[in-house]
């Protein structure tokens, strides 16, 4: 057992593992904004139905999922008991297959277009600022995800991270498309 059920020690507790990852970027994130991996990064926790990683590297395959490991996930393994202990404290309805982990990464305005439903979304760390806001039909909805997980449709909603200082950590849970004999499926 990892965490107190209590939010903000919990919330402590999981900056400390966050705090214990090197973070890099994916492809598709730097694609998104370039964040030296000094400083941060966006990576990708979970399972894919990608099986290489370069043309010289092939991901570790899950006999579980019957789909391949993240780099993330193939070198830090244990964090999937962690984020399935928080998740089940915090969110237990939600059911999700992937974790975006981000340190220090503005993601710009944009929509999580291969996403399926609601996310997830939780944040850490010491740093001033850095509220989401999310563009509904109502308006723009500031949150603070630090004070409690905030549920959204990413796929739905523009949606990104106000200006910020300090180290901001976020995650983000969600279901997402696989691709299985080229073809998108649920």
């Amino acid at each position: 057992m990892y965490f107190i059920g209590e939010w903000m020690a919990d919330n402590a507790i999981m900056r400390e593992f966050l705090d214990d990852i090197e973070f890099y970027s994916g492809t598709e994130r730097r694609k998104m904004l370039i964040v030296p991996p000094s400083v941060g990064g966006s990576m990708l926790f979970g399972t894919t139905w990608r099986s290489y990683l370069s043309p010289t590297k092939n991901r570790e395959y899950d006999e579980e999922t019957g789909k391949y490991k993240t780099k993330v996930y193939a070198e830090n393994p244990y964090l999937k008991g962690v984020f399935k202990e928080f998740s089940q404290l915090y969110f237990p309805d939600f059911s999700w297959e992937q974790i975006q982990l981000n340190k220090n990464f503005k993601c710009p305005p944009h929509k999580d277009k291969k996403n399926i439903g609601e996310s997830v979304l939780c944040c850490f760390g010491d740093y001033t600022g850095g509220e989401t806001f999310i563009e509904k039909e109502d308006g723009t909805e500031i949150v603070d995800a630090r004070l409690k997980p905030v549920i959204f449709n990413g796929a739905k909603y523009l949606h990104g991270v106000n200006d910020y200082e300090g180290t901001r950590y976020s995650l983000v849970f969600f279901k997402n498309y696989i691709k299985k004999n080229n073809l998108l499926e649920l």
